[in-house]
């Protein structure tokens, strides 16, 4: 049996209980939010980086600054917002309407974890819809995109095979506005890019054939242009073709 803490659905009952006492003004301390999920004041820190990472990805006031210790400060890990201006992080955290933004974590409320998500993702071993249905917050969505893709492709460019993790993006064949739920969560929609590639992608700069062949739609110096997509290894992540003629037409139009 897997007992290891599910920090993510700690984070889903802590988000709640942040955005009241944010919407009242007020802060809470390690301590008093320990006591409402119950669980030591000291493993808080291990949830709240999952809030605030969530928050700095998605360019939200810092959430977690409204978590002190006892003298009223923020902990050690808080690095959502500048220390020597924090009553300006405090103000923006009041007066955001955190109840126009769903809890992101509330696909884990049953217990599931990002990891296991992926999981099906890669496997191809749950609904898409469901899945999709069930995380709901776009940037949550493109968090998981993203990291099934990183496996898909072994966390390198499709187009360059460049390697650094930190700079490799996930980019949806299908453009998201045009996507349906399923397509914004599959795979078999997206291609891993590092930043430079992605946005020469999305531009339409660059675009990919029946064939996964790369070709330049402006006049482009570039070693790539002409070169086959670097594809997963396995044949069941690979790009469906009828999403680039999808992109193509949207592209065009």
């Amino acid at each position: 049996m897997d007992n290891k803490i599910n920090q993510e659905e700690r984070a889903f009952r802590a988000w709640d209980v942040l955005t009241i006492y944010s919407r009242d003004k007020k802060t809470i301390t390690y301590k008093e939010l320990g006591e409402k999920l119950t669980v030591h004041h000291r493993t808080c820190r291990y949830f709240l980086d999952f809030i605030q990472n969530y928050c700095m990805d998605n360019k939200l006031p810092p959430l977690t600054i409204i978590v002190v210790n006892q003298e009223g400060n923020v902990g050690n890990g808080f690095t959502a917002w500048d220390t020597d201006n924090l009553d300006e992080g405090l103000n923006k955290v009041f007066e955001y309407n955190w109840d126009n933004h769903p809890n992101p974590f509330s696909f884990a409320k049953d217990g599931i974890t990002s990891e296991e998500i992926v999981e099906q993702l890669i496997n191809n071993s749950a609904d898409k819809k469901e899945i999709y249905a069930k995380v709901k917050v776009r940037g949550i969505v493109q968090s998981l995109f993203r990291s099934a893709l990183l496996r898909a492709y072994n966390n390198k460019c499709a187009f360059c095979g460049f390697p650094h993790v930190v700079a490799l993006e996930a980019s949806h064949i299908v453009p998201w506005s045009h996507s349906t739920d399923e397509e914004r969560i599959s795979v078999n929609n997206g291609i891993l890019l590092c930043s430079n590639h992605h946005k020469l992608f999305d531009s339409g700069m660059l675009k990919i054939t029946k064939d996964y062949k790369i070709e330049a739609t402006v006049s482009l110096n570039s070693k790539i242009v002409g070169k086959k997509l670097r594809l997963p290894k396995l044949k069941e992540h690979y790009p469906d073709v009828e999403k680039f003629k999808k992109r193509n037409l949207i592209m065009t139009n």
